[in-house]
């Protein structure tokens, strides 16, 4: 499985217990951050600080394979053939046979162009789309997917290692909001504890 974030932490705060749970049973999980958004780091940080955050986030993981790209962070439009360009090469790479990308109702002006050219990129592919609430006026409450109270702590020490985010002040990304989704979720799937996700497409292959 392949998931992609515009920025780095996205895929973390989206589904990071899904990708906790998928490698926990047997998945290879690949991730890919097109941006290290350098321009949203708070003064005096290393330009660089954020992909560190996000390798030590997917080394908690145990992810089998990662790609960060360079796209400047608000700025994906003005490069979205090089984005889609980028989206064909990871397919290539990684051949997954299920893609988690940004939601269809997120928007942000960059998970906005990730969404719409992940469609292009990944046609003939299972692909759901993953939430950000706070990107997002409406949500498609199409799949549950139930995490264990392993997967969700291991979600929450993935986003810890935003120091850069908690410098910030993201709300969003403390740890009481991060297990409050997952309850919530779980309540509407008639699950302990859940991640939600649009589903974009659906490939069934004969056996």
């Amino acid at each position: 499985m392949l998931a992609i974030g515009a920025h780095t932490d996205d895929v973390e705060l989206s589904c990071g217990a899904t990708l906790s749970r998928m490698k926990r049973q047997g998945a290879r999980v690949f991730v890919a951050a097109l941006s290290r958004a350098e321009a949203s780091l708070p003064p005096g940080v290393p330009v660089d600080e954020l992909e560190r955050e996000f390798r030590s986030a997917m080394a908690l993981l145990g992810a089998d394979d990662l790609h960060v790209g360079g796209f400047p962070v608000r700025n994906l439009a003005e490069h979205r053939q090089a984005v889609l360009d980028e989206l064909i090469t990871l397919r290539r790479r990684f051949e997954p046979d299920l893609v988690l990308t940004m939601n269809s109702a997120d928007t942000h002006q960059d998970h906005a162009v990730v969404h719409q050219e992940s469609l292009r990129a990944f046609r003939g592919v299972t692909m759901l789309g993953y939430e950000l609430p706070w990107n997002q006026r409406t949500s498609a409450n199409d799949i549950f997917v139930e995490v264990s109270p392993q997967d969700l702590e291991r979600k929450v020490e993935m986003v810890a290692e935003y120091n850069t985010q908690a410098q910030l002040r993201r709300n969003y990304a403390a740890p009481e909001a991060v297990r409050a989704a997952a309850v919530f979720r779980g309540v509407q799937g008639r699950l302990p504890l859940a991640e939600m996700f649009e589903c974009i497409s659906v490939v069934w292959r004969e056996l």
